[in-house]
């Protein structure tokens, strides 16, 4: 007599492999690229208003009614102007993760389907996490206009010209990041520098004089070995000290600050960013948001897709810097 089958419903059953998948889905995603956890802040920065584009503003300039006086003296009753409006477009990223009535036939029984199905919600997830990354160092044209816009853009290495967010940095100098290109030999040029230190001039340059500059830095490979060669035999490694769990990054220290390599950063490049004011925006009505179990015409197979709402807006340039075309 042949022995009895087990029953699954394959909905029921992929929603509970993605239920228990849930939150190791959210922590892997955000630690598994540097790019991501330096700018996701653990999901921090969230906006549920809803809308297609995000609108804010950016603060500049000063009060010129401020000044020293005795007795009566008048004061001007000029209106300064404070602020100017930004845009930035929602994009939405997703893909979807499937198994055919082929799989499901060949690997009977919840352990064996489960374990396929949990591998493909880790390969959708490493994917797009991946791609997302990429995308942090781009200029907003990759996919047909459809992704986000990058750092290639936000901290560009021609900050003095071009529209970012809706603002013209050509017509508002406060709208710049800091930038040098060429900069060459590390050995020459870079930290400890035997003609210059760019990167320190740089990092004084890319902050208000005040409290203000970048807390955080990213850079290639061989930037960051670069970098390494230049410290003492005792070279200091922090440990990432994020909130999203026990997994997480090493990082050299830069004047108080974590330095991390990111294989997606553009060759020779260094950005120095305020996390401040340049971080990702989600919408945790769309956050790893599933499907119901899809089924399509001529094909033997189930599919469910996921899509996140996502934004990386910059809400000042001033405080970020680029460094690029470092050679050893």
């Amino acid at each position: 007599m042949a022995a009895p089958t087990e029953t699954i419903n394959y909905d029921t059953f992929f929603t509970a492999v993605i239920k228990n998948y849930d939150t190791e889905l959210r922590k892997n995603f955000l630690v598994s690229r540097p790019g991501i956890m330096v700018l996701m802040d653990n999901y921090g920065k969230k906006d549920t208003s809803g809308g297609r584009i995000w609108q804010g503003i950016v603060e500049y300039g000063s009060n010129p009614s401020i000044t020293f006086f005795d007795g009566a003296q008048t004061f001007s009753q000029e209106v300064s102007q404070t602020a100017l409006p930004i845009h930035v477009q929602w994009r939405y990223l997703g893909g979807s993760v499937g198994m055919t009535k082929v799989e499901m036939m060949e690997n009977r029984g919840q352990a064996a389907l489960f374990n396929i199905a949990e591998s493909r919600i880790r390969q959708a997830t490493r994917t797009m996490a991946t791609v997302l990354n990429g995308e942090v160092y781009s200029d907003g044209t990759n996919y047909g206009g459809k992704t986000i816009t990058g750092l290639a853009s936000l901290v560009s290495t021609t900050p003095t010209t071009g529209t970012v967010e809706g603002l013209d940095a050509a017509t508002n100098p406060f709208w710049r990041n800091t930038a040098v290109t060429s900069c060459g030999s590390f050995a020459a040029n870079g930290v400890k520098g035997t003609a210059q230190d760019l990167v320190l001039t740089a990092f004084n340059n890319a902050t208000d004089g005040m409290t203000d500059s970048p807390n955080v830095i990213l850079s290639d490979q061989a930037t960051l070995e670069y970098y390494n060669r230049t410290l003492l035999s005792t070279t200091r490694y922090l440990d990432a000290q994020s909130k999203t769990g026990d997994l997480s990054f090493r990082a050299l220290e830069y004047q108080g600050i974590k330095w991390y390599w990111d294989r997606q950063c553009p060759s020779g490049r260094l950005y120095g960013l305020n996390t401040n004011y340049i971080h990702f925006v989600t919408d945790p009505a769309m956050l790893f948001d599933w499907s119901e179990p899809l089924t399509y015409p001529n094909q033997m197979a189930f599919t469910r897709l996921c899509g996140t709402r996502i934004l990386l807006r910059c809400t000042s340039r001033m405080f970020h810097a680029v460094l690029d075309g470092w050679s050893a």
